[in-house]
């Protein structure tokens, strides 16, 4: 059994009861509010807010910011039922805000021949980043590990973060992932399979790791980004390396045991090109990184990919030449774009959601696919299924991924605190 180590008791000081884990989860998603706001918004009393943000002060949770000048409906001067009191217009009020400085958060973010890190204080603003490059395969268990631990404790040392103060740990890799186990279970990027990440990140640092594929963590970053896709259902697909899809209701990611979907591996084909997976005819043969860079080479003289995964650089040269009209190429980005049309339709049909994303640093080139994708989806879903979801073009940088992480790995945090009970 783990010892209790600093930093699990000062989180676990955030939220004694549920309310207290209400406020601090209501700043975290609209930034700075006064009291009277808080209350308004959770349904607490005015009373039980200021005896609770108190004591959250207290604990270093919030900070009071600077004041603003804000307007209430209510013009009355009089106590309201709920023990509010109304507001003049033009009346200034304190502003509650998350202390950064009660603590830090590290995300990583393990894809093909890269590891990426970033540590963000206790409000989700990045300190630093890194981006180490590295033949991702070449790492057996131990090895991979090694680097997870050694690229957290890298961003710690690099900001003068004490181990007391982190709070949490997330990591997003490809592939499938077991959230509830901390396992990572197979990834196009690495070799070894069936890896326990969690267990040497705890006795390491002291903290439970939150594990999620990478497209969870893309979709996250993204609904927050654009508040209107975090409404209902959103399935977000991302394309560039492989093809994954992350799948957020109401903001969250709480659909299933990770809330992510192979769907880069549903069939087309079954004798189709070959897949990272060992398979055939899978959609992300024919419309990941690889994929199109693996065609494209049987006919240009174009440079051979690390671990036959091209760079970013490689891609960019790619789109490039496409641009200049070339015909095979012209082919090669369509068949691209009938493949994108079919997780698309794949996901309209099995989970019917509000909103469908299309992201990731493969959707740079969905000009060059969208008419053969266009033509393919109004063959391929119904037509009143296809008129209730909303279909978004969000191409990302990959840097979406830890930021999406950051996001997570707070409200976990911050979630572990309602649990509890005054």
């Amino acid at each position: 059994m783990i010892e209790q180590t600093e930093p699990s008791r000062r989180a676990s000081g955030i939220g004694r009861g549920s309310n207290r884990g209400r406020l601090v989860e209501m700043l975290r998603r609209q930034g700075p509010l006064p009291r009277v706001e808080l209350a308004r918004s959770t349904g607490l009393s005015f009373a039980a807010v200021s005896a609770i943000t108190s004591k959250l002060i207290a604990d270093e949770v919030l900070r009071e910011a600077e004041t603003e000048t804000v307007s209430w409906s209510d013009d009355s001067d009089d106590e309201d039922a709920d023990g509010l009191t109304g507001r003049r217009r033009g009346r200034p009020a304190v502003l509650l805000t998350l202390n950064p400085e009660f603590g830090r958060i590290v995300a990583v973010s393990l894809r093909m021949n890269m590891i990426e890190t970033l540590i963000a204080d206790f409000s989700g603003s990045a300190l630093a980043q890194s981006r180490l490059e590295l033949p991702t395969r070449a790492l057996d268990a131990t090895a991979l590990r090694h680097l997870v631990v050694a690229q957290i404790d890298a961003m710690l040392e690099a900001t003068d973060t004490p181990r007391h103060r982190l709070l949490g740990i997330g990591i997003a890799l490809q592939g499938i992932v077991n959230a509830d186990t901390g396992r990572h279970l197979w990834s196009p990027a690495l070799s070894a399979t069936d890896v326990d990440l969690a267990q040497p990140i705890r006795e390491a640092f002291g903290v439970e790791p939150v594990m999620a594929n990478d497209a969870v963590a893309v979709a996250l970053a993204l609904t927050a980004a654009e508040p209107a896709l975090a409404q209902g259902l959103s399935a977000t697909i991302v394309v560039g390396h492989g093809v994954g899809m992350g799948v957020v209701i109401d903001g969250e990611a709480r659909w299933g045991a990770d809330a992510g979907s192979e769907i880069g591996h549903v069939k087309l084909a079954s004798d189709g090109p070959q897949c990272r997976c060992g398979q055939r005819g899978c959609i992300e043969a024919y419309l990941a990184d690889y994929a199109l860079y693996r065609d494209a080479r049987t006919f240009l003289d174009l440079p051979p990919a690390a671990s036959q995964q091209p760079s970013e650089a490689q891609m960019a040269l790619l789109r490039e030449r496409a641009q200049s009209g070339d015909p095979r190429l012209e082919q090669v980005f369509q068949a691209a774009g009938r493949s994108l049309a079919e997780a698309v339709a794949a996901t309209i049909s099995v989970l019917r959601p509000h909103h469908v994303v299309l992201a990731g640093p493969g959707l740079q080139a969905f000009e060059m696919m969208r008419h053969a994708y266009e033509e393919r989806l109004e063959q391929a879903v119904l037509p009143w299924l296809l008129k209730s979801t909303a279909i978004y073009v969000r191409p990302s940088e990959s840097a979406a991924i830890v930021d999406g992480m950051v996001r997570r790995t707070l409200r976990v945090v911050d979630r572990n605190h309602m649990e509890a009970t005054d």
